[in-house]
């Protein structure tokens, strides 16, 4: 396995020693087999490409945390690099109802550690359905990737050490937030229900389930317009995916639809607080509130599968940064 040299953000005109060698040539067609794998299950399955998304965004373009967004001087205004096309996804799905799109999420991370990237290739889905159906779609999606990559990359999945065979076959278990701190209560005790889970958390559920969808997460600590759960106030109708050796590797959730709980909802998040703090407004999210005002916007869901991460999956690394084409993170540049 040829080592991977990293170049010092000092010299971005200096290219990584290894950009042309064998193992990078496999992992791009390992790549190019992944999007492939993944097209081909949306498509089968009525999902319309839209294309030409924006990457140059106001703060609706932040997953979460907008102090992670990149900024971006537009003309003289404060715009920023896109995280997530989830907003504008949302909003033309009520018309063509399956949409995907292949998106650059850039983050400002400074960790430059195995599990952090800032940019990385984001696959989003948006349909009318609630989440069990999106799970379904999840679950195909990365099946259809596995077998996709074992079927046309048996020489290239070589120089990871790796057979077709050996590639997974994504059979997921499902259990809900609070079932899992039980769980790991056991391992944790000082874990709260409440918490977010955190990268070894998860590394002992994928050790005990291997990929699982963990669903049902605590309200307060999910994107605003994740739809609160009818019986169980506490929490949203969400999941994350967690593969082995990746951790996390997706988000997803039903969408909250109707305008006036949109509105409390985004209006009583962190990041609402965190926007007006920095000079923000109502303004910044007008065009997604109008969106819902007024109009019966049926229920949708959605979610963003970070391909790094399942690259990750299927050939057994541990270093993101072994998993990637072109690394970028806080301590490289090209």
């Amino acid at each position: 396995m040829s080592r991977t040299v990293l170049m010092p953000i000092s010299q971005p005109t200096q290219a990584p020693y290894d950009l042309q060698s064998p193992r990078r040539m496999a992992l791009i067609r390992i790549w190019d087999a992944m999007f492939r794998g993944a097209r081909r299950y949306v498509e089968a399955n009525g999902f319309v490409g839209v294309h030409n998304m924006p990457e140059i965004v106001g703060v609706t373009g932040a997953c979460e945390n907008i102090d992670t967004l990149f900024k971006v001087d537009y003309f003289g205004k404060q715009a920023y690099l896109a995280q997530s096309d989830q907003l504008y996804l949302e909003l033309i799905t009520p018309y063509l109802k399956r949409v995907y799109a292949e998106i650059q999420s850039f983050r400002m991370e400074p960790e430059a550690d195995d599990r952090h990237l800032t940019q990385f290739a984001l696959f989003e889905i948006e349909h009318l359905g609630d989440l069990d159906e999106l799970i379904g779609h999840l679950t195909g999606i990365i099946q259809s990737i596995a077998a996709m990559v074992a079927s046309d990359c048996v020489a290239e999945l070589a120089h990871f050490d790796r057979q077709p065979a050996d590639l997974p076959a994504a059979v997921f278990q499902r259990i809900t937030y609070s079932e899992a701190v039980e769980i790991l209560q056991h391992d944790f005790p000082d874990l709260a229900w409440g918490d977010d889970l955190k990268a070894n958390h998860e590394r002992l559920l994928t050790q005990r389930f291997g990929p699982v969808f963990l669903t049902h997460y605590p309200l307060p600590i999910k994107f605003f317009n994740m739809r609160q759960n009818d019986e169980d106030p506490r929490v949203v109708n969400s999941t994350d995916m967690l593969l082995p050796f990746a951790g996390e590797s997706a988000g997803a959730a039903e969408r909250e639809h109707d305008y006036q709980r949109v509105a409390e909802r985004l209006r009583s998040s962190d990041m609402y607080h965190r926007l007006i703090e920095l000079g923000g407004t109502d303004a910044d999210f007008a065009w997604y509130l109008d969106a819902h005002k007024d109009k019966d916007v049926p229920l949708h869901s959605g979610a963003g599968i970070g391909m790094a991460r399942v690259a990750q999956y299927l050939l057994g690394l541990a270093d993101i940064r072994q998993a990637v084409p072109f690394l970028l993170n806080s301590e490289t540049l090209l």
